[in-house]
């Protein structure tokens, strides 16, 4: 008798459980819809999306957000961002990669670099690439480019405006970041 009444109330405890947390808000990595991943699975709080892309089966999100005074006192700026996703509605959403916002800036603009390096569980590479991304804060750039220190031709990032900004991405590898005037004068070089 007293078997048939442990077994009978781990049964219960492993109903009680199931039940609890399909009813909860409780997430195994994978988020229902685009909104939710966004919510859920950026750990900062999201000023303002600013552009999303698919890039091989991922999808960037560039976004702004203010850094957790507990973590960094002396931050005052907003900050910008990228998050990597991958998945659809259908089958669900899952956030692939780091979150930071390590920079460099000067009057001019500012440069973030974040790589994406994914593999299976073979150690074989699903993604590898780096965004580079930024802002522009002097008028005068009107276009940017990018190269790696081993390419010689450099090639132009995409300048998006978003709120009366300008910002600036490119996909791949690029390390070295140039903003240019109208006329091919470089304003601001980082990197290489």
């Amino acid at each position: 008798m007293k078997r048939f009444l442990r077994i009978a109330l781990a049964v219960i405890i492993f109903i009680v459980l199931i039940i609890g947390v399909k009813m909860s808000d409780f997430e195994l990595g994978k988020y229902d819809d685009f909104q939710e991943a966004i919510e859920k699975g950026i750990p900062y709080e999201v000023n303002t999306i600013i552009h999303t892309e698919q890039y091989n089966g991922v999808t960037i999100v560039m976004y702004t957000t203010q850094p957790d005074k507990d973590e960094l006192p002396f931050a005052n700026y907003e900050a910008l961002a990228v998050a990597f996703f991958k998945g659809n509605d259908d089958k669900g959403w899952e956030n692939i990669g780091y979150h930071g916002w390590d920079h460099y800036e000067n009057d001019n603009m500012t440069v973030y670099t974040e790589s994406l390096r994914e593999h299976d569980n073979k150690g074989n590479v699903l993604h590898e690439f780096y965004v580079v991304f930024g802002e522009l804060n002097n008028a005068e750039i009107e276009k940017v480019e990018t190269r790696t220190k081993q390419d010689k031709a450099f090639e132009e990032a995409e300048i998006i405006m978003k709120q009366g900004r300008r910002y600036y991405l490119q996909i791949g590898r690029e390390t070295i970041v140039r903003g240019l005037s109208k006329n091919g004068e470089v304003i601001d070089r980082q990197g290489g």
